[in-house]
């Protein structure tokens, strides 16, 4: 059967989704901070479900994961990427990144790199990342990756959406990358915990509208689901509502994704 990673698998979409493929009978391998939420992910569907404690933020953390898992699974089918923790103001790991570049996108590239030997050993390889597509492409401050000079959380969103839309380019045009399709995913406003460090009203807010307003997880999950059974054709993709939409690289997205392999490698030689 098949085996999917997913980041962010104990709550959400991501817990809505290791549910429904343990249901049937798949291998899943979660991959976040808490045992115990996905100890009660298990013990409601039971299944062949494994635990990957990791804190994304760090690169070590990340690395560390990858040895583990291309060790215990040298085929992995699919990978999906839906780790979310905000932080409204600047905040750093103690390995010295902003936190949404950390979480959003090194996290992100790291694992997607990483296991893609893993990936490409699969019949049909699919990586699902929910970094919602659709940022400007002049969103990278390419001096200021860490957003070290006025900080706005919207800013740095959006730079984290724009480097995984070119990290995935990168990716999946590799020659060693065995047909991987990379997907990115916009699952619209979900009825989920929203987790992070934000205020009490804004929880609140959020809280109430979700419940009027938002999608089940339950219902969010059926474009991935129908994603990782049948992965487009293309080799990078986006999914918004339900729908698939190639992407046609220009030559200034290459050129841009090259640059930002070269900078990303800098900064993680930094940290070896």
């Amino acid at each position: 059967m098949r085996t999917t990673v997913i980041t962010g698998g104990t709550d959400g979409i991501g817990r809505a989704l290791a549910a429904h493929l343990l249901r049937r009978g798949e291998t899943v391998v979660v991959v976040g901070r808490s045992k115990a939420k996905f100890e009660a992910l298990v013990e409601e569907v039971g299944g062949d479900a494994h635990f990957v404690a990791a804190d994304l933020r760090l690169v070590r953390e990340n690395r560390r994961v990858v040895a583990e898992l291309r060790h215990r699974f040298p085929v992995v089918d699919a990978l999906v990427l839906a780790a979310a923790y905000v932080h409204f103001d600047r905040q750093e790991t103690e390995e010295g990144f902003e936190h949404t570049f950390a979480l959003y996108y090194l996290s992100r590239h790291l694992l997607a790199a990483g296991l893609l030997p893993a990936l490409a050993a699969a019949p049909r390889p699919v990586v699902v990342d929910t970094t919602v597509p659709g940022a400007a492409t002049d969103a990278i401050r390419w001096d200021d990756l860490q957003l070290a000079d006025g900080f706005r959380w919207k800013a740095a969103n959006q730079q984290s959406r724009r480097l995984g839309e070119l990290s995935g380019l990168r990716l999946a045009t590799r020659p060693d990358a065995g047909g991987l399709r990379y997907v990115l995913v916009n699952p619209g406003f979900v009825r989920t915990s929203h987790q992070g460090a934000v205020g009490r009203a804004y929880r609140v807010f959020v809280t109430v509208l979700a419940k009027a307003i938002g999608t089940p997880p339950k219902r969010a999950i059926t474009p991935i689901v129908a994603l990782l059974d049948e992965p487009p054709a293309e080799p990078l993709s986006i999914c918004k509502g339900g729908k698939r939409f190639p992407v046609s690289a220009s030559d200034r997205d290459r050129a841009d994704a090259e640059r930002l392999h070269e900078v990303t490698e800098r900064l993680l030689a930094g940290t070896r």
